[in-house]
């Protein structure tokens, strides 16, 4: 499986926070795994102008005020880095409705350097989509220079504020992709499916409960 509900009005934290929503449950199958060619290529580095000033040792640099861009469309189609799964989840998936990130709230006590690259700030988790599911995944405009959404193979993995997410319409879906996160913080993601009024989901990373 590839390396997270959905009630109006809602709001879920992770990380010993309580959460309204039903916990996840089920072992993750093994035709989600990510494989080798799904590593975020060189392309997915932000470029010089993304970044601010030189960050303190030890964090990873926050993005300028315009460097992550704006909504995106990633679809089920040639074009897109996807892989048709059959999604299935574990209890340190991050769960929320039609769509879940394998193991993302471990994140919460992992070590950076096991999921990605803490000097960049950049890390790779798949997005696991319901068949026929469509969702819309935001990051606040107050996070928009600590945070990004680094998915979508059409745009180089750059990372955006928001993405909408369109499944495959005869199986559930993995896209490849990820986050950037400027250090150890927590940070809210408003998710929406099908239309619905979102639900906000605060992830843990690499800092501890929320």
């Amino acid at each position: 499986m590839l390396a997270a509900v959905l009630l109006s009005g809602t709001s879920l934290v992770l990380g010993a926070c309580s959460s309204p929503a039903r916990p996840p449950s089920g072992a993750p199958g093994p035709s989600a795994a990510l494989p080798p060619s799904a590593a975020l290529p060189p392309s997915a580095a932000l470029p010089p102008s993304a970044l601010s000033a030189p960050p303190a040792p030890g964090t990873s640099p926050a993005l300028s005020a315009d460097a992550a861009s704006g909504p995106r469309d990633i679809v089920c189609g040639p074009r897109e880095a996807h892989i048709k799964v059959v999604s299935s989840r574990a209890a340190d998936d991050l769960v929320a409705g039609a769509i879940s990130w394998p193991g993302l709230r471990a994140w919460a006590t992992a070590s950076p350097t096991t999921n990605g690259d803490p000097a960049t700030g950049d890390y790779k988790v798949g997005a696991e989509v319901k068949a026929g599911a469509v969702v819309k995944v935001s990051i606040p405009d107050s996070f928009a220079a600590l945070a990004g959404l680094k998915y979508g193979q059409g745009w180089g993995y750059s990372p955006a504020r928001s993405v909408t997410f369109h499944a495959c319409a005869d199986s559930d879906t993995a896209f490849i992709g990820g986050f950037h996160v400027a250090g150890r913080r927590c940070v809210p993601l408003d998710i929406a499916a099908n239309g619905r009024p979102p639900t906000r989901v605060t992830v843990s990373f690499f800092a501890g409960p929320c």
